[in-house]
């Protein structure tokens, strides 16, 4: 369960807060007036949501997973010996 408060609690307890949302991999969305304004996040999610954004990475590493399943690996050595 995601977490909702007022903007004048969260000032009050944000070092809490980042704790929870960082530990437990909560949302806090943070209201004023009543009203969203802003949700709190960890950096993972948030990388998780800038990569599902982005069709062509994830593009990306779908066909990278798909070349591990099938074997299609190659040494470090190799793919950087002209670097």
């Amino acid at each position: 369960m995601d977490y909702i408060m007022p903007v004048s609690e969260v000032r009050g307890r944000l070092p809490e807060l980042i704790k929870r949302i960082s530990h437990m991999g909560k949302h806090l969305i943070i209201t004023k007036n009543g009203k969203p304004e802003a949700i709190m996040l960890s950096p993972e999610e948030l990388e998780t949501l800038e990569i599902k954004a982005d069709q062509k990475l994830l593009r990306s590493i779908l066909r990278a997973e798909e070349d591990i399943q099938r074997g299609n690996l190659y040494p470090h050595k190799d793919v950087f010996k002209n670097a």
